[in-house]
């Protein structure tokens, strides 16, 4: 039996007390008319303080609101009124106060997730009230979880001699209730399986065996907003959404949404009111401009659509220096046609008095203000409140952010902040397992709210085979405009590369570098290491002379500049947009004898048509020394496996003998992939993959054996499954252009890494 004990008695006499030191005075000067009985722990004081509201005239028409706001007070379970010699005589029946709670057979919910409901609900004494709401609150709680057959059943042990009561809970949960099927009916607009991809409810499948069913009915109804939501945000203003659940048994419903679609509209005009008029002509020609590009595509009314609009006018009218304005949107319906005027009229200024943070129990209020653009004694504008919220949500350290002004007159305000923290500690541990880079196992730690700083730290443990690395990142916020970071970085990584290149290495760096992005879509980040490389040669006869010369510890310094564009789709699956990534390392010859330059173009394009998907990746790149000696082998550019098909990694390129690669100073590589989506759920799709794939690596210093410029080919096909466990791949490659040196590999097998 589990036990949890809790004493509120003496919490009860600490309220009972504040009563009476509240209300003595009126306490005393109702004395005359009152005379409680019955009455053995509370105050009879305090009870009198309850019936300030009372006329001071005896008069037995009031009887009937002494007893209803005696009975309101929770505090008596029996109350009587008499009038008798110009006094109301009042005989209580006090319930008893709970000493202990005790809950048996409760799993899902802790003892201390009980005794917080009774907390929170006051339920110190056993009145009806209190115990009829604890169970409801209790029932309710376990819906969120799943149980909806939860039974509560519950006994009192009484101490007369106290007046108090031990309360006995017995909780039977039951089995968690299980959607079997979601039946969606009366959409045409809007497909059933766009519809079960945006709600949270789900259902387990052959391919989506971990999904997780559980009927709960608060998502229920969150899932008949999203859908409204969804509908209104594509010009359907009246749609309606019902739902209707169907117990199959105790452990499994059918959930059915019936969807009454309605008409859309259409946004037939968009206009501007500058009522005091503050806009200069040629700020009110960008707004034009603004509402012009925002019709350009689409004409269909759009809540979410107007209310963006709107925030980029006020951006915009701040950014030509109007700071005191605010803008009502105002809409007119004309036959499915809907007209808006965005009213723009100036505003007198608030100024802040104070600004108060709450609920940052862990996050210092530096990390929170250093993210204001406002001080106390600033004045609060338009737009500012949701720049501040957003500016907050973005840092990715709170759950909710309320940002509000408490007004205190008209020309002053505070600024109440409430953040709600999230869990920002995150542990990883996964699996990798294939026929390119055999099996590994990788532990990772991040938090990213180290010790309340607002700084990110994240540990990295990779081991395999062929390679051990740890990895530790710190980095902290610069600014939110240009959502920028300053990164520091530590690396220890050990390679086995005799397998392909008859040498081992052992490598450490430090360094620090700065991420920030230009646009939307375009990034920029630059790092600066020190690197110290350490080669140790196990086959002389076949390794590159650049390893063999640098064989021993070498030092250098690397700067590296990465520019990144990208309009690809969220998510892990890349199905439409584009990417382009020019990547620039520059290696120092201090204290080694290499140093280069090197220049990395990747570029990959994908486009959607139903289910089927096109892309298109190809990669160049090219590197030269900047002291006329080669280049080590683990910085030039290799071929094979993944970026060529159907052949091994290290397998295309320049080698001395069959059995060790020294790379090439130059790569040209395309990727040529069409894919179908062979599932019907997006949770955990599976895909059919056909490709054809190109490349070549050339040009070494050293004339190794094998140093060849002709272009390889292979063409195949595959099965990604992007798992509840990881992305899982098979992949057969069939090389159509090879040399009798190739080394190939005609099927990979990967979980946790497949592109």
């Amino acid at each position: 039996m589990k036990k949890s004990k809790v004493n509120y008695k003496i919490l009860t006499i600490i309220i009972l007390n504040s009563f009476i030191l509240i209300s003595s005075k009126l306490a005393f000067s109702n004395n005359n008319l009152f005379v409680i009985k019955g009455n053995k722990f509370t105050d009879t004081n305090a009870i009198v303080s309850l019936l300030d509201e009372i006329p001071k005239t005896i008069d037995k028409q009031y009887s009937n609101d002494i007893i209803k706001i005696l009975n309101d007070s929770n505090l008596f379970s029996d109350v009587s009124v008499n009038v008798e010699d110009n006094k109301f005589i009042i005989i209580v029946k006090e319930f008893p106060n709970i000493d202990n709670f005790y809950f048996d057979n409760n799993e899902r919910l802790k003892d201390e997730d009980l005794l917080l409901i009774t907390s929170q609900l006051d339920f110190t004494n056993l009145n009806n009230k209190s115990l009829n709401l604890f169970i409801n609150e209790t029932k309710n709680l376990y819906e969120t979880f799943g149980y909806n057959n939860v039974i509560i059943e519950y006994r009192e042990k009484l101490y007369q001699d106290t007046n108090t009561a031990d309360l006995y809970f017995d909780i039977k949960e039951g089995k968690i209730t299980k959607i079997n099927k979601i039946i969606i009916t009366g959409n045409s607009i809007v497909t059933s399986q766009d519809i079960r991809e945006i709600i949270q409810s789900k259902t387990k499948s052959f391919r989506n065996i971990f999904a997780n069913n559980n009927y709960k009915p608060p998502q229920i109804e969150r899932d008949e907003f999203i859908v409204s939501n969804y509908y209104k945000n594509i010009g359907f203003l009246d749609v309606m959404i019902s739902t209707k659940i169907e117990y199959l048994d105790n452990s499994k419903v059918n959930i059915y949404f019936d969807i009454i679609e309605g008409y859309k509209y259409t946004l037939s005009s968009i206009k501007i009111s500058d009522e005091n008029k503050i806009l200069p002509k040629y700020t009110q020609d960008k707004i034009y401009t603004i509402i012009d590009d925002s019709k350009s595509n689409d004409n269909t009314f759009s809540i979410k659509k107007i209310q963006e609009l709107k925030n980029n006018i006020s951006s915009l009218i701040i950014n030509e220096g109007i700071d005191f304005f605010e803008i009502n949107t105002l809409d007119t319906l004309n036959n499915k046609n809907i007209d808006i005027i965005f009213q723009i009229r100036r505003i007198d200024p608030r100024y802040t008095k104070q600004i108060n943070i709450v609920g940052n129990n862990r996050t210092f209020d530096y990390v929170i203000r250093r993210e204001l653009d406002i001080v106390e004694g600033d004045a609060i504008y338009e737009n500012q409140i949701q720049n501040i919220r957003n500016k907050l949500i973005s840092l990715n350290l709170f759950e909710s952010v309320i940002v509000k002004e408490d007004i205190i007159n008209n020309s002053t305000s505070n600024l109440i902040i409430e953040v709600n923290e999230k869990q920002t500690g995150i542990f990883n541990a996964g699996v990798s397992l294939g026929t390119i880079d055999g099996f590994s196992i990788v532990t990772g730690l991040r938090e990213r709210n180290f010790y309340g700083t607002g700084r990110s730290l994240e540990i990295l443990l990779n081991t395999s085979e062929d390679k051990n690395q740890f990895k530790l990142i710190t980095s902290d916020r610069l600014s939110y405009e240009y959502d920028a970071n300053i990164n520091y970085s530590l690396n220890f990584k050990q390679d086995d590369f005799s397998k392909t290149s008859s040498y081992k290495l052992d490598t450490l760096s430090a360094g620090t570098g700065i991420s920030y992005r230009l646009n939307k879509n375009l990034k920029h980040n630059i790092d600066l290491a020190y690197v110290l490389k350490d080669y140790n040669v196990t086959d002389s006869s076949t390794v590159s002379n650049s390893i063999l010369t640098s064989s021993g510890t070498n030092m250098s310094y690397i700067l590296e500049n990465a520019l990144i564009y990208s309009s690809l789709n969220p998510g892990f699956i890349s199905k439409k947009g584009n990417y382009l990534n020019y990547n620039n390392v520059i290696e120092t010859p201090t204290g080694s004898k290499n140093g280069f330059i090197k220049n990395t173009i990747t570029f990959k394009k994908y486009h959607n048509y139903n289910k089927n998907i096109f892309g298109l990746q190809t990669k160049l790149g090219n590197m030269f020394s900047l002291n006329n000696d080669d280049i080590l082998t683990d910085d030039k550019f290799s071929l094979g496996g993944r970026w060529l098909r159907g052949f091994d990694s290290y397998g295309v390129g320049p080698r001395n003998s069959r059995t060790s690669y020294v790379g090439g100073n130059n790569i040209a590589a395309a990727k040529l992939d069409y894919s179908y989506e062979l599932s019907n759920q997006s949770n955990f799709p599976i895909f059919l993959n056909i490709f054809n794939d190109y490349g070549l690596v050339w040009e070494n210093n050293t004339r190794p054996t094998h140093s060849d410029n002709n272009l390889r080919s292979s063409a195949g096909f595959g099965i990604k499954y992007y798992s509840p466990i990881g992305p899982i791949g098979f992949i057969w490659g069939f090389p159509l252009m090879e040399e009798e040196y190739d080394i190939k590999r005609m099927f990979l097998f990967s979980i946790g890494n497949i592109d």
